[in-house]
């Protein structure tokens, strides 16, 4: 086209009708223009690399708490498998270090929860779903490890009381064997055999001493273990005993038929103590499986809930990974 046609100035007034003094004016406007362009186009090319360096964060985001969380899964293993452990003698040092761990744990999965919920607007959609389903599992583990510890502590509470109890009746049965011996002494009926047998029995008080004291520190370790049935045999047997060093003392003094009426009164408790022994509870650890079953119900079910919704976030982790790798 020519100069000056009116195609290559739209919405300008004509040429014709513009006075010559002010043709300038149009260019100058049209600079003015290509000047706000070109200014509008730095501003867009800066907000684009905004959002690719957000874009690129949020991959690096999702990237690192795949990563933490990958990184704690042994840890997370290992509190689970202490959680599931069953109570023995040997499990408290484990008990204690699982429930350690298990902080840490639910300190790391809380941390790739947040850092993943932070970066949710800035994903594709495939890389969404995968984050949706990483906070799901990190949520979840992270309700897990906080639930371990109100089973954990109880196990090693647990696990200690278990020592002491087990202790109290090894002295017990090392007793009832020195009362045993006793009696079989006292039956050679010689001044010798008499006074073994007092000491026998002295012997056999100091051994259930000590199981009432290793009885009262498992309840104290694990509080809400009913040992009453044992701590009741206990002071039953030392009543027996006591009696029994009576008969002893009877008898060495010279006193036979005073010995010997103390000992109508010996057997019929004797028979009195044989019947709490076979009352007892099957095991002395019972009273504290009790106790703790009743402490840590509630967790366990919690616990387990958990780590249901964990096992699906993982299952779906999994899935969406396959997917993704075999779409490539």
């Amino acid at each position: 086209m020519d100069e000056g046609t009116p195609s290559e100035q739209p919405d300008l007034v004509p040429a014709q009708t513009i006075p010559p003094a002010r043709r300038a004016a149009p260019k100058v406007l049209a600079w003015t223009l290509v000047a706000v362009l070109l200014a509008g186009a730095g501003v867009g090319g800066y907000f684009g690399f905004r959002e690719f360096d957000r874009q690129r964060d949020a991959r690096t985001a999702l990237s690192e708490a795949s990563a933490i969380l990958e990184a704690a899964e042994d840890d997370l293993l290992e509190v689970d498998e202490a959680v599931q452990t069953g109570i023995t003698s040997v499990t408290s040092t484990q008990a204690v270090e699982a429930a350690a761990l298990a902080d840490d744990v639910r300190a790391d999965a809380s941390e790739a929860a947040v850092m993943l919920q932070g970066v949710l607007g800035d994903l594709s959609t495939d890389q969404l779903e995968l984050a949706e389903a990483l906070i799901e599992s990190a949520e979840a583990r992270a309700g897990m490890m906080e639930i371990a510890p109100a089973i954990l502590e109880p196990d090693a509470r647990a696990a200690e009381a278990i020592i002491f109890a087990d202790q109290a009746v090894a002295e017990i049965k090392a007793a009832e064997e020195l009362s045993t011996r006793a009696a079989a002494e006292f039956n050679k009926h010689t001044a010798d055999a008499v006074r073994a047998s007092d000491s026998l029995s002295s012997q056999a008080e100091g051994r259930l001493s000590t199981a009432a004291s290793l009885l009262a520190t498992a309840a104290a370790t694990f509080p809400g273990a009913e040992f009453t049935p044992f701590a009741s045999y206990i002071d039953a047997k030392l009543g027996l005993i006591g009696l029994a060093k009576e008969i002893d003392a009877l008898w060495l003094a010279g006193d036979i038929a005073g010995s010997n009426a103390k000992l109508s009164a010996y057997n019929q408790r004797d028979a009195e103590v044989v019947a709490l022994a076979q009352a007892l509870p099957a095991s002395v650890r019972d009273p504290i499986a009790n106790a703790y079953d009743a402490q840590t119900a509630d967790a366990f079910e919690r616990y387990f809930e958990a780590r249901e919704r964990a096992r699906v976030a993982g299952d779906r982790v999994t899935e969406i990974r396959r997917a993704a790798i075999s779409s490539d």
